[in-house]
């Protein structure tokens, strides 16, 4: 690691250590990662229609969606199923709802692939050239194996770089960072999960295109699916974060899963290649780490005995596309897998795998997580809404709504919580939370 990389790093984690100071950003004149509020006026809905138009049944599908709702591992807040080109089943968690933005985590690294297939298929794209080499960075490389790595290395995750997630949170300079770093492996030899991989990618796609990568992939992948409000945070050097930092909603997040089902068409036009897309969802590497059920094609997951292949973020964001059933399941959870330890992989599996629906007892009374209503407790609700409430105490404020772990994960550092305020419209009370800037 580099030597300020180290310091920050130490920096931070005594921060983290020292309860009665709020976490800021250790890095100097870093601005926030995502400055703009979401609008929900532009959204492109996919038809709705009921599952028997399909070949499926009502009856079916709910035992599904109850399943996935009672496992407190699973924790889905929104989920979304499509077969052809219309959802046949959803359910959302309150308070989340359809149209409210969605960090998809490590979801975004497919969406990277995506774009660069957009160059591949333009004929600007060679797998095996030197990244270095597209970069223009060949005299620069602190170490010479690195020299060695290609795209087809990043795409697979088989670089064994060692500057990763966690080290990017103290750096600036993550292209120079990589490069400058060690290997734990012969380059090309085997896995290693590593969202720096990607982000080199989404470098590269920038560099080869003359674009900002959310404005390559808005004009030829977004728009063309009727996808309008994204975001996607950048890196200290401007470049898009582009192995972990896309927002979009959950129907968005389908759209993609039906262009990529259909191996690059999307209501009759053509996006990407046939080719790409099957590079991409087939088997280009044996996944060996602790936590990972599936092998890994491009950028993306994949189990080719069922004809599976996924996007998937931290906390299980997915988009789950099965081929040989025709059906796409989108699963926005917020529970504590990073990777497929969830109960709802083999759940999705069981039911949608096939084209035939499964012959097995189906789960047919619907989750309840929500808290009864003690009307007792209502007269002391009353009392305090729309007061202001500032904590005084140095250690109660010190840090901010997100976890530590998120805030190091999304550098979005809070100078502690302000003030909190209970509000009431109608039957309804919300808490309204105001961190330090």
């Amino acid at each position: 690691m580099p030597l300020g990389a180290a310091l920050s790093s130490i920096s931070l984690l005594l921060q983290n250590i020292n309860v009665k100071k709020p976490t800021v950003h250790v890095l100097k004149n870093i601005t926030p990662d995502k400055p703009v509020i979401f609008s929900d006026k532009n959204i492109n809905y996919l038809d709705r229609t009921k599952p028997e138009e399909f070949g499926y049944t009502t009856e079916y599908i709910e035992p599904f969606l109850n399943e996935v709702t009672n496992d407190l591992s699973v924790r889905p807040n929104r989920v979304i199923i499509v077969k052809g080109d219309k959802v046949i089943g959803e359910r959302y968690a309150h308070p989340y709802v359809k149209d409210a933005w969605n960090c998809v985590f490590s979801a975004t690294k497919t969406v990277t692939a995506l774009a660069l297939g957009l160059l591949y298929d333009d004929g600007l794209v060679n797998l095996d050239e030197p990244v270095c080499n597209i970069l223009d960075i060949a005299n620069k490389v602190g170490n010479l194996q690195n020299k060695k790595i290609t795209l087809r290395h990043l795409l697979t995750m088989s670089t064994g770089n060692t500057f990763n997630e966690v080290e990017s949170a103290v750096s600036t300079k993550w292209v120079k960072d990589f490069f400058n770093s060690g290997n734990k492996f012969k380059i090309g030899s085997k896995f290693d999960y590593n969202s720096l991989n990607t982000y080199i990618i989404g470098a590269c796609v920038e560099k080869l295109s003359g674009k900002h990568l959310s404005e390559l992939v808005n004009e030829r992948i977004f728009k063309p699916l009727g996808i309008n409000d994204t975001y996607f945070e950048v890196s200290p050097e401007g470049i898009a974060k582009s192995g972990w930092g896309l927002f979009i909603i959950p129907e968005d997040m389908a759209k993609l899963g039906i262009m990529f089902r259909d191996y690059g068409v999307y209501k009759g036009q053509r996006i990407l290649s046939e080719d790409w897309i099957k590079q991409m969802s087939s088997k280009q590497i044996a996944s060996t780490k602790a936590g990972h059920r599936y092998d890994y094609g491009y950028q993306m997951w994949v189990k080719e005995e069922i004809n599976l292949s996924f996007f998937n973020g931290m906390y299980n964001q997915d988009i789950l596309m099965f081929r040989d059933s025709g059906v796409v399941v989108v699963m926005c959870c917020a529970n504590n897998e990073a990777f497929h330890g969830s109960n709802h992989y083999p759940m999705v599996e069981k039911y949608f795998a096939t084209k035939e629906m499964g012959n097995f007892e189906l789960i047919k009374t619907p989750g309840s997580h929500d808290y009864p209503n003690n009307e007792s407790l209502m007269h002391y609700y009353d009392s305090i809404v729309d007061k202001e409430f500032c904590p005084t105490n140095k250690k109660a404020n010190a840090c901010g709504i997100l976890p530590l772990l998120l805030q190091n994960e999304m550098g979005t550092y809070a100078k502690g919580i302000k003030k909190l305020m209970f509000t009431k419209k109608d039957e309804n009370y919300s808490l309204n939370i105001t961190e330090g800037t």
